[in-house]
């Protein structure tokens, strides 16, 4: 693992020429499973996540590919759920060593990046193990992105907002082209866009492709609808009418990734594979997706959510202050390449401190330059606190009774997941079930 993380320093390369090379020498194993592909700003890896849920509890053995890992680098290569062993990741990652280093040796302009090493890695073990289906949820982008390699049976596109403009483009219509990219010839796709601008890339590329494009709103949808702080309950009204579906997720905003989940998931039903309506039902309930508004706590209250751009964490904290835990105290951590100012205005207005610190990442923003961004847009206590352990140990000691949501990074969840883990036990539960 160390060495494999070792290759972030190589940063991020869009592009699909060396990760073409780098399958191709192994045997292309991206070809030898069917999948679905997932692209959008925020919810994607949410969506992933309930499909794959789904389709596992209907029978299909399903790999799933997602990033980042929050504890765990295995988190993000499951297959049923299970994350991929210790001793497979060596032994794959070895033999995949040998021909990346191969490559590089030749070019230099042919090294790759973790994540092409990660995704190869990835499609090598769905390969190996057979899997019926891969839900493979793209890192960044679309067009350009390491994954885009496969060739799904359905493509599915989430909300597209500006993000990773250095690398996407400046304007929704420039990222909305690039996340069009993985839309392929005849393959149906499913999105809960509504943003007109982005609608129009989507639905230009879908003509251009002959790829029906079916919407949130107007070819499926859910209502009835009510969230609690376990979960939530709605009808899905599509292909059919499922009535009372059951996710143990909060908010607004995933019951709309359910419903695109499922949405796809009618798709697959249409090409023959055997989804029962029972079977969505289940796996909708038994969805586990840790980070995503995750009450790690109930006394103290301690929220871990991995929300990383401005869309996102209103999104968070409106459901927060719709079920009265705002104010709150916030430790945030962002990354530089992301919207820090957004981020913190969209926390201002329920905040009642905040910590900000910085996560072990080369990416991360300093502590103090996000301190000073913080001073233009909060007027309340705030203070610059590291390393993110003492960042949390210090909210808790000054929430004063009120709750600790901890935001803006999933580097940051992760760090301070482990951190929670091994310092902090709460009264009358158990570390193992903190989950809503």
């Amino acid at each position: 693992m160390q060495w494999m993380f070792n290759l972030e320093r190589f940063g991020i390369k869009l592009g699909l020429d060396n990760m073409t090379e780098f399958m191709s020498r192994i045997g292309d194993p991206h070809n030898d499973f069917k999948s679905v592909h997932v692209t959008g700003t925020n919810g994607k890896g949410s969506v992933c996540a309930f499909l794959a849920s789904m389709l596992t509890d209907a029978g299909l053995k399903v790999g799933l590919y997602t990033s980042p890992h929050l504890v765990d680098f295995r988190e993000r290569i499951r297959v049923d759920g299970t994350m991929i062993s210790e001793a497979d990741v060596v032994r794959i990652g070895n033999e995949l060593k040998e021909t990346m280093e191969s490559m590089a040796k030749e070019d230099s302009e042919k090294q790759l990046t973790f994540f092409e090493f990660t995704t190869g890695l990835a499609f090598k073990y769905f390969s190996e193990t057979e899997v019926d289906i891969a839900v493979v949820e793209v890192g960044m982008g679309g067009r350009l992105d390491a994954t885009n390699l496969v060739n799904p049976e359905v493509v599915g596109i989430t909300r597209v907002g500006l993000e990773h403009t250095a690398y996407l483009g400046k304007t929704l219509r420039e990222i909305a082209r690039e996340k069009a990219g993985i839309i392929k010839q005849g393959v149906p796709v499913a999105s809960c866009e509504r943003n007109s601008d982005v609608l129009s890339i989507l639905q230009a590329t879908c003509d251009r492709k002959d790829a029906e494009l079916r919407l949130l709103g107007r070819d499926f949808t859910f209502g009835n609808s009510t969230t609690t702080m376990d979960g939530a309950e709605f009808d899905y009204i599509g292909g059919r009418t499922m009535k009372k579906l059951i996710i143990p997720l909060i908010g607004e905003h995933q019951m709309e990734n359910a419903a695109m989940a499922v949405a796809i998931a009618e798709e697959l039903l249409h090409m023959g594979y055997d989804i029962p309506e029972e079977r969505i039902r289940t796996g909708l309930l038994k969805v586990e997706w840790r980070g995503r508004l995750d009450f790690w706590s109930r006394t103290p209250i301690i929220i871990l959510d991995g929300s990383h751009n401005p869309d996102g964490v209103e999104a968070s904290v409106r459901v927060l202050s719709e079920h009265g835990f705002t104010p709150l105290t916030y430790v945030v951590a962002c990354m530089s390449d992301k919207d820090a100012s957004g981020i913190l205005k969209a926390l201002s207005g329920t905040a009642e401190r905040m910590i900000l610190t910085q996560v072990d990442v080369a990416r991360s923003m300093k502590a103090t330059d996000l301190l000073g961004l913080a001073r233009d847009e909060f007027s309340g206590p705030m203070e610059a606190v590291t390393p993110p352990s003492e960042a949390v140990r210090t909210a808790l000691s000054k929430a004063d009774g009120k709750g600790v949501c901890i935001i803006g990074s999933f580097y940051l969840v992760g760090e301070a997941m482990r951190w929670l883990e091994g310092n902090l036990q709460v009264e009358g539960e158990s570390t193992e079930t903190h989950k809503v």
